[in-house]
């Protein structure tokens, strides 16, 4: 088995600077894997850097609108 170092969710927490809840919603959804092997749960450094990579916004390139708005004066 490869090893792999597990963290708990309240450190995955502070790596990925956000709430204890948003990596439990993200547990659940399953969008994140997690392992309980007893009470604790936790979490490969593997998963949790994989899915904070999921969560990067990527660059929009901006270009002119579709079509142009045109004003009818009566």
């Amino acid at each position: 088995m490869i090893r792999n170092t597990s963290i708990t969710i309240d450190e995955a927490a502070q790596l990925a600077k956000c709430s204890y809840h948003t990596i439990h919603r993200a547990i659940k959804r399953g969008d994140l894997a997690a392992y309980k092997p007893g009470k604790t749960v936790l979490i490969l450094e593997a998963d949790l850097s994989a899915w904070f990579e999921s969560k990067r916004i990527r660059a929009v390139r901006a270009g002119r609108p579709r079509r142009s708005i045109q004003i009818h004066e009566r």
